[in-house]
């Protein structure tokens, strides 16, 4: 007799547990478009020289927040009379340095990048989105965003959906000239900015999840 009400007791909290992970389920399903496939984004910075010539004299680190304007580099530049003139290299926007190639003696190429930059004040996140589910995805709609390496999620909102997929991008597009074909599904990137200022821990590149409130 005890063994069987133990039966029966094990019974119902299985079918408890089993109730409430199947609400839990549904309840995500039907109010939240999720996705891992995220990372934390930003307008990338590319600084150049104008022209072709020797670095005579670099003005920044990495790490340093520049402002639009500001000189990064002087390059001294051959003229068609075989003069030297010294240019300035500006920052082209606002932006913090996060990446140099340049250094101090060496040859700049016009337009070749010497360093990459992010305006870290306008960071955002891109996510990447299953095409079965974009459909349900609005600009304004409410997200949840948890960024790998942070304690707590922070709020967001979605201020664009992309107009094509994300492998419409591809350095290496698809092919199929042997005729075998498997169909994968397609993500479409949404823009998704921050309610509030981010730290400085939160840095292009790094991943996040997101849950997109549907209502």
């Amino acid at each position: 007799m005890k063994k069987l009400v133990m039966i029966n007791i094990i019974t119902i909290v299985l079918l408890v547990i089993i109730g409430i992970g199947g609400f839990y389920f549904y309840n995500q399903s039907t109010n939240y478009v999720k996705t891992e496939n995220a990372q934390v984004d930003g307008e990338q910075i590319k600084i150049a020289a104008p022209a072709s010539g020797q670095i005579s004299e670099l003005k920044v680190a990495e790490g340093d927040k520049l402002k639009e304007g500001d000189t990064f580099a002087k390059v001294q530049v051959k003229s068609e009379t075989g003069d030297v003139q010294t240019m300035d290299i500006p920052m082209p926007v606002e932006g913090t340095i996060v990446k140099m190639s340049a250094q101090k003696g060496s040859i700049a190429q016009a337009g070749q990048p010497l360093a990459y930059a992010y305006n870290l004040d306008k960071r955002y996140v891109t996510a990447n989105i299953d095409e079965t589910e974009v459909k349900d995805v609005e600009t304004g709609q409410v997200v949840d965003i948890a960024i790998d390496g942070q304690d707590s999620k922070v709020k967001g909102k979605v201020v664009h959906v992309g107009q094509a997929t994300a492998s419409s991008f591809s350095l290496m597009p698809s092919s199929n000239s042997d005729g075998n074909y498997t169909k994968v599904t397609q993500v479409i990137p949404v823009k998704i900015e921050f309610d509030s200022q981010q730290s400085n821990g939160v840095l292009p590149g790094m991943n996040a999840e997101v849950s997109i409130h549907k209502n």
